[in-house]
């Protein structure tokens, strides 16, 4: 038995063991990756994982969920990276593929027509998502999920910003995001008469004339009567002979008749936080929030409100309504009545017309409506004992969101910080569609690294010449040494 005790043998022995021991844990690893498909995205804007909006909307499911991916053989890897999230992320989802040319019985009992078309089937309910992007494949399962119709009806008439317009103050972008997140969108002119009953929503956008008063009353009517709206009033800059009348006395008492306090003065940010994310000093920074469900995804986000007026809740707010602040300048900032404009730009007033931050700059509202106006009218004798109202059904409520600055959601604001994300948000919260309040995916972008020719020129020779140089000296130390 000298053998048992030679060194080959338990060379051999050590080999096999090793062996044996880097095989288990290959079988390990492989049976882990097989029962838990986890993975880690290391980007820095998380280009490769769903976003929380999607995981809100999967989690919720209630309802199994098939998408049908028609595409050659050849391009299927190319949308597996993304649909597997889905399938990874809910037991709801599962994913088929199919080839048109091999399956042409299935193709045609669908009604695909071109290569890359993306279905998505809940129980019966069919909808096409329009890319392999996230924010199409997700926008599909809602619209399926929920189903009914939405509308933002953007006033205009009194200067709004304008959703055909794409310069800097224009309302373009903030139209495209809202008919991305499944609202159809029309233009409405209160000087015509009510509210139209299809609109879910009405937009004022930053009105730069005067409401009249059948105007205001349409606005009144539509909130009180159940109907949700959302406020943009931008602050009131000096003229070159230093006015700053209030622009919408009339708006301004509604909004005051709500509970809703909308000060005739420009809030500035001295902080130099803000020109970090492309703003100034009248572009208030956002960094924390009140308790809300509008905010409430917002935690980690900054947002930015360029010219703004502080909007806050009342002192005397009435009977039937609840007004919760939902967010405030920075304790940096101030709010001035006194700005006055030179030709070098703007100078500020005494400083006892000043309020000390933080400032409120945007309220959410709701008006309980009572039940008569909620009811409109009586039903009738013959159908008093047939129809009883159903247990559960949600008392009508009127919802407003007021805020200070009509910038954050134009073209160029829109695109600061978290304000995409906000925007969205309050649509959301005023359509009662709590569920899809969260931060949505954003689009990948590339990372350009900017250097100066001497950088660069640094870099190259360090890893031409410097780099293999190491190495080749290294080497030669290390035999030199041996030898």
């Amino acid at each position: 038995m000298d053998w048992l005790r030679s060194r080959q043998f338990r060379s051999g022995g050590y080999a096999a063991v090793y062996t044996l021991v880097f095989v288990a844990i290959l079988a390990m690893a492989n049976w882990l990756g097989v029962q838990y498909n986890e993975t880690y995205d290391a980007t820095e804007r998380k280009l490769y994982s769903l976003s929380d909006q999607t995981h809100k909307i999967l989690d919720g499911l209630e309802r199994d969920v098939v998408i049908s991916y028609f595409d050659r053989t050849s391009q299927f890897v190319a949308a597996q990276d993304m649909l597997r999230r889905y399938e990874n992320a809910s037991n709801r989802v599962s994913v088929e593929y199919v080839d048109p040319d091999e399956d042409p019985i299935k193709t045609e009992a669908m009604n695909v027509r071109t290569y890359g078309t993306l279905i998505l089937n809940i129980d019966g309910v069919r909808h096409e998502a329009s890319s392999l992007s996230e924010q199409d494949i997700t926008n599909a399962i809602i619209t399926a999920i929920k189903g009914q119709e939405k509308t933002a009806c953007v006033v205009t008439g009194h200067g709004e910003s304008s959703g055909d317009d794409m310069d800097r103050n224009g309302f373009a972008n903030a139209v495209s995001r809202i008919e991305d997140a499944n609202y159809d969108h029309q233009q409405v002119n209160l000087a015509e008469g009510a509210v139209p009953e299809d609109c879910t929503i009405l937009v004022v956008a930053g009105p730069s004339t005067a409401y009249f008063d059948p105007e205001v009353a349409a606005i009144r009517d539509f909130v009180e009567g159940g109907g949700r709206a959302l406020l943009l009033l931008g602050p009131v800059l000096p003229d070159e002979r230093g006015r700053r009348e209030e622009l919408n006395p009339r708006l301004v008492g509604l909004l005051a008749s709500w509970g809703i306090e909308a000060k005739n003065d420009v809030v500035i940010d001295q902080s130099a936080i803000g020109q970090l994310f492309g703003g100034g000093p009248f572009t208030p920074l956002v960094s924390e929030y009140q308790f809300h469900p509008i905010v409430e995804p917002l935690e980690n986000v900054a947002t930015l409100f360029p010219r703004a007026r502080s909007v806050g809740r009342a002192s005397d707010v009435p009977d039937g309504w609840t007004v919760d602040e939902l967010f405030e300048s920075s304790e940096t900032s101030f709010a001035t009545s006194t700005l006055m404009a030179e030709a070098a730009g703007f100078t500020l007033g005494p400083e006892s017309s000043q309020t000390d931050g933080p400032i409120a700059l945007a309220v959410a509202a709701t008006y309980d409506v009572p039940e008569a106006a909620a009811e409109g009218s009586e039903p009738s004798e013959a159908a008093g004992d047939a129809i009883e109202p159903a247990a559960e059904e949600a008392e009508p409520e009127g919802r407003v969101v007021a805020v200070g600055s009509a910038g954050f959601a134009s073209n160029y604001g829109l695109a600061l910080g978290g304000n995409d994300d906000l925007l969205l948000n309050m649509l959301n919260w005023l359509s009662s569609d709590e569920d899809l309040i969260s931060v949505r995916p954003k689009d990948p972008e590339s990372t350009v690294i900017e250097m100066t020719a001497a950088e660069m020129s640094r870099i190259f020779y360090a890893s031409l010449l410097l780099l293999p140089l190491i190495i080749i000296v290294t080497g030669v130390w290390t035999w030199w040494g041996r030898r």
